[in-house]
């Protein structure tokens, strides 16, 4: 009787959580229905290589220089809908927004899990083999998807124009666990969960390791850096923002930007700022 009470409250707890994250998770045919209404559709691609599988959206044409917008956690290609939707940005950017490894089709090995952080830049610095500009990307990375594309950044400087970081999650000593965290390591509720939030929920158990571990790239970063982050961020604290400024260090490449009024999720509450930075020069 008690199991079956327990069993119980975990699949409760289950779809409790399912419910919530997904007002942050659109369905295939939730997407359709927004693509059906709009004189454009995403192009979809993939690079397919032995072990590794790399989906992702693109918008305009592949002869514009390349922006690439890698997601956080939970998420797919469709986190920055602001800006892929933005029609002027396709007559001036080839955009690229891929699924993260063991996200939405992106996968190492067949298998859809948690993968390390220069893993992960290793597959996407491929996206850049989808444009034909010859022209430097731009990266755009929010939250646990600002280090990946950090990390490119930090290896083949060569290939990108600059980097934008949205409420970056970096500073290992600064690592924010919720209640509900806990729940999501349990078998029989990850049992009922979308596979991708398993994947978060592993890639958050293994961030402190992960962001100790490339802690010293945020110093030899070569590329133009622009930090923004929100006064009203509750998942991502204001230590992360400081940990930028102190490993980033200052000078006329490294911008920080706070925006009092904005939360996590910056580029959908302030697409405007991030479009200023998007069309910067340094």
């Amino acid at each position: 009787m008690r199991f079956t009470i327990f069993a119980a409250l975990l699949i409760c707890l289950s779809f409790s959580s399912c419910r919530r994250i997904q007002s942050y998770i659109n369905t295939e045919k939730e997407l359709k229905a927004h693509y059906d209404t709009l004189s454009f559709k995403p192009q979809f691609e993939e690079l397919k290589l032995k072990s590794e599988n790399v989906y992702a959206a693109t918008f305009g044409v592949d002869s514009l220089q390349p922006i690439i917008f890698i997601h956080g956690a939970p998420g797919r290609w469709d986190g920055f809908m602001k800006q892929l939707d933005d029609t002027s940005f396709h007559s001036k950017f080839h955009l690229i927004a891929p699924d993260r490894p063991g996200y939405g089709r992106s996968f190492l090995k067949k298998k859809y899990k948690r993968v390390e952080v220069e893993k992960q830049a290793e597959m996407l610095g491929k996206l850049t083999d989808l444009n034909k500009s010859s022209k430097k990307a731009i990266l755009v990375g929010r939250s646990y998807g600002a280090p990946i594309a950090a990390y490119m950044a930090f290896k083949e400087p060569e290939k990108y124009e600059k980097l934008i970081m949205l409420s970056p999650a970096i500073d290992p000593d600064h690592e924010k666990f919720f209640k509900f965290s806990r729940y999501g390591k349990w078998y029989l509720i990850r049992w009922f969960l979308p596979k991708r939030l398993n994947t978060a929920t592993d890639e958050k158990y293994a961030h402190v390791a992960e962001m100790s571990r490339i802690k010293d790239i945020w110093s030899e970063l070569k590329v133009p850096v622009v930090t923004l982050y929100g006064g009203n961020d509750w998942v991502v604290g204001p230590e992360h923002f400081e940990y930028a400024k102190k490993k980033i260090g200052e000078g006329p490449s490294k911008k920080y930007v706070f925006i009092p009024d904005a939360g996590h999720r910056i580029s959908r509450s302030h697409p405007d700022i991030l479009k200023k930075w998007i069309y910067m020069q340094f």
